[in-house]
Order: structure tokens, then sequence, then C-alpha cells
């Protein structure tokens, strides 16, 4: 790893790969060992032009009695991995796999013991850790380790808290390195890590070197109305710059359930690209091929058998079609490193639990949904949980709670010239205070009458509260009013000249099947944008269609079309326009030379 780029013989690498269980065998592969089935779908993936795969360690197959290991079951791993290496790919081991497909795979020892709490428990898992990093000590094949797949839902009392997943992490990860110095480590989540109040996830990742996101939108808040919808495919590239903010970020799971094949390709192209082009330091689809095995997780749910990228007669799906293009053209998919001009500002306890009748669940989907506007918008910007200096403007979107340190940054920002949008999720504790909002809270009242219409710079717009949200009075102190309620009082307001508070959560309340496309509420960050001097260049009429500018040279950027129809937008580049054909779900990298477009 070098400035947040992963590097393999010292040349930046991509981890472009797939999850993989033999068909045969399944997630017996440590018990019915078949070395000629894995070489064999190595080679293959190798030959498609993939990097990486990422394979699981049931940690029962290892240790079926505690602290006595299955000799020859760590031999397999090894064999394994050097496998994976002879034949050019790079190994991402998943170690404490008990949870698999929504079933435990339990150790017949645990007894429902806490893997936080219980002392034998952390014990055993540390020096497990031992066990496997020495067992890979001098193997050249492998890129990181997982310190367990989705871990946090193998839980039989209350969840750990966020202070016991950290020194988990640290724990199991100093064990790793003491064995085998310079592993990379990292701690896979489903999307709860993000949008849900889980205390795994991308803003709790010390200790790691790799921050791992799961892009299944069937699983998401959001309100995401199908596989092939707009926001579907822009989930996994939103995982991957909020993960950003935090580390370095990898998608180690990313596909579709229960669509057919053409949608479940339509679907991953476009979500690989988008992910890669929005800073993924890879992207590993699940997974290689169809499952023949009936074995244990696949009685309680068959489905999981049929989500593979190969049949079972093992010819490629469409889907491996687009994975196999997504990889052919990676390097150019990669964007160049640069300061976005706008910051999408997460506050520092923006995923509370929700602990005590004081605090508020989490706020992320808001979030989710600030990105999703500014994409439409086509306005580059970076997805930021520190320092704001810098930036020319910064979003705040429905916002819950913040805290002192919060507000110094933001107030930080705006005494250095920026610009900011704050709008209000959370009266109580979510009030930036009337110093940097220029009005004071009056009442909050739980009848939206009147305030279901909001007229702004001659448009109206009609919200919906969520029910979480309580309609807020509120009174000019230092502000002036430039957005009023239809019942004549004040919805947003301009602070200082350069503050725009909204009281009302703006973003939040776009979680509604088909309400982001049903008005044109980009428009709200562009008219702003436009206030802070920001022009988007390049551009396009088509809010469906992502614009990811390269940062470096400025000659290079990648379109993908997140909607379900062909659309031909002219593309507004440096003073020139052309118009860039796109099918639904299509990608394109565009290059601006001296001799023109390509």
């Amino acid at each position: 790893m070098e400035q947040g780029r992963l590097l393999r013989d010292g040349q930046p690498f991509l981890a472009i790969g797939v999850n993989y269980h033999p068909s045969r065998a399944g997630c017996r592969l440590w018990i019915d060992w078949d070395p000629v089935a894995l070489r064999r779908d190595f080679a293959g993936m190798a030959g498609a032009g993939l990097t990486t795969v990422r394979f699981f360690v049931f940690w029962r197959d290892f240790e079926p009695e505690p602290g006595r290991y299955r000799e020859k079951a760590l031999d397999r791993l090894r064999e394994a991995v050097e496998t994976a290496g002879q034949e050019g790919l790079s190994c991402v081991v998943s170690l404490l796999t008990i949870w698999m497909n929504g079933q435990l795979l339990d150790l017949p020892w645990r007894h429902g013991r806490d893997l936080w709490r219980d002392e034998e428990m952390l014990d055993r898992q540390e020096a497990f850790a031992r066990a496997v990093a020495t067992t890979l000590h001098g193997v050249a094949g492998l890129l990181a380790i997982d310190l367990g797949d989705e871990i946090g839902n193998v839980r039989t009392g209350p969840a750990p808290t966020r202070e016991q997943v950290a020194a988990w992490q640290a724990r199991l990860a100093g064990a790793l390195r003491d064995e085998r110095p310079g592993t990379l480590v990292v701690q896979a989540n489903d999307a709860s890590g993000v949008l849900g109040p889980a205390p795994f996830g991308p803003d709790n990742a010390g200790g790691l070197d790799l921050v791992a996101v799961h892009g299944f939108p069937t699983w998401a808040a959001g309100s995401i109305e199908s596989t092939l919808s707009y926001k579907a495919t822009s989930l996994a590239p939103f995982l991957v710059r909020y993960a950003a903010a935090y580390g370095v970020p990898i998608v180690d799971e990313l596909g579709s359930y229960g669509v057919d094949e053409a949608t479940a390709a339509a679907y991953l192209g476009a979500a690989a690209a988008s992910a890669l082009a929005n800073g993924a330091a890879g992207i590993v689809p699940w997974c290689w091929q169809d499952i023949a095995s009936r074995d244990e997780p696949y009685q309680d749910r068959p489905g999981e058998r049929e989500v593979g990228l190969h049949r079972l007669d093992g010819s490629p799906k469409p889907a491996m079609t687009a994975l196999r293009r997504v990889a052919s053209a990676a390097s150019g998919l990669v964007p160049g490193r640069a300061r976005a001009p706008i910051a999408l500002y997460v506050p520092e306890r923006q995923r509370g639990s929700g602990a005590s009748y004081l605090d508020s669940g989490p706020d992320t989907v808001a979030t989710f949904y600030a990105y999703l506007l500014l994409k439409r918008a086509h306005l580059d910007f970076d997805v930021v949980a520190g320092d704001l200096s810098g930036y020319r403007m910064v979003v705040c979107p429905s916002v819950t709670r913040v805290i002192a340190a919060d507000l110094d940054r933001l107030t930080r920002h705006v005494d250095d010239g920026g610009l900011l949008w704050y709008s209000l999720g959370d009266h109580l504790h979510g009030f930036p205070g009337a110093d940097l909002a220029g009005v004071e809270l009056v009442d909050y009242s739980l009848l939206p009458d009147g305030r279901t219409t909001l007229d702004w710079a001659g448009r109206q717009w009609p919200l919906e509260w969520p029910a979480t949200a309580r309609p807020v009075d509120v009174r000019a102190t230092t502000a002036r009013t430039v957005g009023r309620w239809a019942d004549g009082s004040g919805a947003v307001f301009q602070n200082r000249d350069r503050v725009f508070f909204c009281a009302a959560p703006v973003e939040r309340q776009l979680d509604r099947p088909g309400r982001l496309a049903a008005y044109p509420w980009e428009w709200w960050y562009r008219e702003l944008a436009g206030l802070a001097g920001i022009v988007p260049d390049p551009d396009c009429v088509d809010p469906d269609v992502e614009i990811v500018p390269d940062r470096g040279a400025g000659r290079r950027a990648v379109l993908i079309n997140h909607g379900a129809g062909a659309v031909r937008p002219d593309l507004r580049w440096g003073g020139e326009e052309r118009p860039v054909p796109l099918e639904p779900k299509q990608w394109r990298i565009v290059t601006r030379g001296a001799d023109g477009w390509s």
C-alpha cells in the first residue's frame, strides 16, 4: 500500500476478481478437497483478465475443538493461496467465517458465547489468527486477510459496542501482523455498516488497512425501486465514496438476487464501473459459478446456488462478460487525484445508534440522497469526515446530530470564505446554532399544515415530512429569508452571505420510491454551487448520466448511464459540445485530446 493505492511488485494494482466456492464442494471445500478443481477455476479467472479471488476459511473446519487445529486444513489453505498465486491471482482470505448466506456455520464448541465479550472466545480468535498467519508466512499470493465476513451478524445477545469492535479489530490485526509482517487487514461489512447503526463500518475502521463494503441493492436502505433503477447502480459507488472518507475502500461483495441474467449483467456492469471510477481499490463480485452442492447452507436458501457468473456447465453468463469488460478497462476507469471544489460533509456522530431517548438513529440515508443530487447536478465533490480546509462549498444534508467539533469545522469553513448548505434533520441535536444559521428556534409542531410546499427563487417544491422529523418554527436573527413555506413563514435563510440554512430535511424526505426523479431536486445544489462560483465541467442535461472527471490531467471522463433507457446527451466540456450515445446501464471512457474526442 502506498498513498492509498494498492501495489503489486511495485506497480499500481486493482483488485478485480470474484468471490469463490468450488461448485461441487460449496462450503465444504476444506473437507471435500479438490485441488484440481481449484487450479482449473483459478486459471479460468486469470484467463478472464481477473486479478483477485476471495475465499472463506470456515473456522469450524479448522478448529473442531478449542485449541486443536486440523493441520491438513491449514496445509490446504496454504496450497490454495499458493495455487492462486501461481495462476497470477492475489487472494483475499476471509478468516473467521461463521456467517454465510444468511446461516450460521457455527463452531460446535462456541455454545452461543459472545465473540467480543467472552474472554475465552477472544483468546481463541487471536490464537486462530496467529495460526493462519503463520501458515501463510512467506506465501506471495496473499492480498489481504478479512477478519470475518459480515461477522456482525454472528451474535446471540446485544450488538457489541463501537469500542469493543475497535479493540477486537486492533487485537486480531496486530496478531496477524506479528506472525506475518506486512499483512493487509480488512473487515468486510454489509450495508448496515454505512446505512444503519451497526458498530462495524468504515467510520470504525481503526487497525484496518482497507475498508470493505458490500453492494447489494436488495438489502439496502434508501427506497431502491428495483435492481435496474438509478439508485441501485449508484449504491456501490456511494458506499465507496463514503468509505473513502475513512480509509482505502474496496467492494469485496457485489451483485444482484432474484433477477434474470440480462438484469444481473446490466446491474453489474454499471455498478462495477462506477465503483472503480469513484475510487474503489477493487471490486469482487459474487460469485464465480453456480453451486452444485446441496449441503449446508444451501438446504435453507437454495436460491444462493444460482447467483454465479458461470452456469453449472461452466459456460459464462452475460454478467461475466460485463465483468470482463470492466476488468479490461479498469486502469482507464481509475480517476486522477486532486481535491474537488465541494465537500459532502459527514458529521462525527452521524451513525448514532439511538442508545437512549435523546439519540437519533443514523441519518446516512440523507447522505446517500445528497450524493445522488450532487451526481445528478454533475458537480464534482469529495465525501469528507474531517478537515474542510480548501473546499469552496460544503453540503450538510438533513443533519440530526452535530457536536462541537463539527460546528468548529463548519465555522472555520465559512470564516475562510466558503459557502455552506445546511438542512435540518432534528431541531434539537441537529441545529447548528444561531451564530451559524442566523436564526433561532421558536417551537416544533407535529402538524405540517402550510409547510408541505416551499417557494424558493420563484420555484415551488412539494415536501413530504418524514415520520421522524418535526416541522419547526424558526425566527430570523441575522439571516434574511430567501425561501418561504406556503403559509408565508420562513423556510430557507441566508446568513453572512455564505450560509444557507433550510429548516427542513430536504434530502431525507426524498426517501420514497420514485420521488428523487419526480422533480429536478438537483437544481438546489446547482444553484448554490453557482453562488460559490462552481460550474460543472464536463456537464450534460441528463441527470441519470453520471460524469466522473479525471482530476489529474483533466482530459478524461467516465460516463455511466444509470438510467433504464437509452440516451444521447450532449456532453459539454471545455467549451465544446458533442453527443455521447449510451444504452441503458452502459458506461464509456471519453478522452479529450488535441485531435478531438474519443
